[in-house]
């Protein structure tokens, strides 16, 4: 049979592909330090798209890189890197070692908010693809090769040659060290690191903008007491209610928003909260105890700015404030507690950020600027005093949207009461409440 028109051009396309040098294969293993499973993502993302990558639990055996695996999966090396724990902003260090457990190449950069730039992740991934396909160093001018083994002697010689499985030889002088063995630790079952995804890819382009919605909820468990400056005597009655939960919510959007720069987000916060179960007793303890109605609304802006790893977000709103004791299961009232109905303007700062891995810190301080008290006519001419609230807290980011925390907070409000007739000198009345809050906040 004759040979087809198309033999000649196969042939040839053969030995083209013969001559090509198969695509260099490394393994990206997970950072040690804090973890950071979206900066894994991107650097993963970034170097398989331009290397074949194999999964990191390949090349590892118990908690160190097996090196005769790595050698027996022909890989060109190994990317390792690692967070810092206690510097801000955070530093990163990259390193390619070869299979011989030598660091072939190594970097630091500095990480912002737990990402890195687009230009520093393309940095990265050249230094990477330029060390895996560089060929093997040259012997030092002057140095005689070494001769060839008798062939009996050829397994042997190899078998030295190589160190032991996940072990790291001492370095030739001029080297630089390897990362000691222990250093680089497993990745955990079901996340190894594959050829990017669709997405991973997508996200690799640079560092995400902040979220666009957020709900917050927490459950309070406070101590709430109304005091008097003096005893005003029969007319007044002061009230402490020992432990009650008072859940809290609030809801933001934030449609200004930057990946990078100062400005972070900034957008409309809409939050409130009420209390639950609260009753007081009257002067007979064997009657039915009255229901103490509590909450509050607030309506502001917030703006979030960029402070290295941190943020703080300036934020002003206006708010409602209500306390009143309603009638009991009998239709009786009880008197001695005036009725507030409050508005006030709300000048308040929160800041936030890292402190280790994925634990954080929350500080947020509210100054309440007293504008009406809504009191009843029994007090004609009352105002309002100084008002504040803070929360500390500490946070868990257990995901890219979700993280938990636990806070305590503290509250105060003042009014000076002025009855009416002139017959009582004017008093101040003060409502104080601490206690603690669990809760979580979603961010999408």
């Amino acid at each position: 049979m004759t040979p087809s028109f198309f033999a000649p051009r196969l042939a040839a396309l053969v030995l083209v592909l013969a001559a090509t040098p198969a695509a260099a294969r490394v393994a990206v293993l997970p950072l040690s330090g804090p973890r950071n499973h979206t900066l894994e993502r991107q650097l993963s993302s970034s170097i398989c798209a331009r290397l074949g990558c194999v999964p990191a639990s390949q090349v590892m055996t118990g908690k160190k890189v097996d090196w005769d695996k790595v050698r027996r999966a022909k890989l060109e090396g190994v990317v390792v890197g690692g967070l810092s724990k206690a510097t801000r902003p955070q530093v990163l260090e990259v390193s390619f070692v070869t299979p011989q457990a030598q660091r072939a190449w190594r970097e630091r950069f500095t990480i912002v908010n737990g990402r890195i730039s687009s230009a520093t992740l393309a940095q990265i991934r050249d230094g990477i693809v330029a060390a895996a396909r560089a060929p093997p160093p040259a012997a030092p001018p002057g140095t005689a090769p070494a001769p060839s083994p008798a062939p009996q002697a050829a397994a042997p010689a190899a078998a030295a040659a190589a160190p032991p499985a996940g072990e790291i030889r001492p370095p030739p002088p001029g080297e630089i060290a390897p990362p000691p063995p222990g250093e680089i630790a497993p990745p955990p079952a079901g996340t190894d690191i594959a050829p990017p995804s669709a997405g991973a890819a997508a996200e690799a382009g640079g560092p995400a903008k902040p979220d666009l919605f957020e709900l917050e909820i927490a459950a309070q468990l406070l101590h709430r007491s109304w005091t008097y400056s003096y005893d005003p005597g029969s007319a007044l009655r002061t009230y402490t209610l020992g432990l009650f939960t008072e859940p809290r919510a609030r809801l933001g959007l934030y449609p200004l928003r930057s990946a990078e720069g100062l400005l972070a987000s900034a957008g409309l916060e809409l939050s409130g909260a009420v209390a639950l179960g609260t009753v007081l007793a009257g002067s007979d303890p064997a009657a039915p105890k009255f229901p103490l109605s509590l909450w509050w609304m607030d309506l502001g802006l917030r703006a979030r700015m960029r402070l290295g790893s941190w943020t703080l977000g300036p934020g002003a709103g206006f708010r409602l404030s209500h306390q009143s004791v309603n009638p009991n299961s009998q239709g009786t009232q009880l008197d001695g507690i005036p009725t507030v109905d409050a508005k006030a303007v709300r000048l308040g700062l929160e800041a936030g950020g890292p402190i280790a891995g994925a634990f954080g810190l929350t500080v947020e301080f509210n100054y309440l600027l007293v504008l009406s008290t809504g009191l009843d006519a029994s007090f004609p001419g009352s105002r309002g005093g100084p008002a504040f609230e803070g929360r500390l807290g500490v946070t868990w980011q257990a995901s890219r949207m979700l993280r938990l925390f636990l806070s305590g907070t503290f509250s105060q409000e003042t009014y000076t009461l002025i009855p009416g007739g002139g017959a009582v000198s004017p008093l101040e009345a003060r409502a104080a409440a601490f206690g603690g809050e669990l809760g979580f906040r979603l961010g999408l």
